[in-house]
């Protein structure tokens, strides 16, 4: 019991004296690709992440934007095919839990608030096409994952989110320590 209480308290020292890889003023940039459970379509992304505030001791939060972009065939049993391209714009928030162990792993939990634009090209079998847009509008996406510091400018990042218009996704990216 007295030594289970000892490594308890020496890794909340631990903990709390390691360097947090984010702080106030940190900026983040970096491109993603995203695996789309809705269609087989990897979807191309940009990630900006400003550190706005340190939350205390553990954690920073941060503010930014996401752009995404998908397109991929879907066929229907009549021989016609629709064309779709998703574009994205979107605000996003996170909280970066930094001060884990050395610093260089910093699981996040975030919510995406974005435009989701689709436009659907239907071909017909007999070659016509009609173009419309549907389904566009609000997109709100939950999203967690984590950061891991190869070097104190460079990250590799892995996302889990979910969200409306059956957009789940697990998502790998880079991100970049401006």
């Amino acid at each position: 019991m007295k030594r289970s209480f000892l490594i308890l308290v020496f890794g909340l020292i631990y903990i709390n004296t390691a360097n947090g890889q984010l702080k106030d003023g940190d900026a983040l940039l970096g491109p993603s690709l995203g695996f789309w459970s809705g269609s087989d379509a990897v979807t191309l992304g940009l990630n900006y992440e400003s550190q706005v505030t340190q939350m205390g001791d553990v954690a920073s939060l941060g503010l930014g934007g996401v752009f995404r972009y998908s397109s991929f065939r879907s066929n229907n049993s009549s021989n016609d095919y629709y064309e779709n391209n998703y574009v994205t714009l979107g605000f996003q928030t996170n909280m970066n839990f930094n001060r884990i162990a050395d610093g260089k792993f910093v699981p996040m939990v975030g919510l995406v608030l974005g435009y989701n634009n689709v436009n659907s090209t239907r071909v017909k079998n007999n070659g016509n096409i009609d173009d419309k847009n549907y389904n566009s509008g609000l997109w709100l996406w939950g999203q967690l994952g984590a950061r891991y510091f190869f070097t104190p400018k460079v990250a590799g990042v892995l996302r889990i989110g979910a969200g409306n218009y059956n957009f789940n996704t697990v998502e790998l990216a880079v991100d970049f320590k401006l």
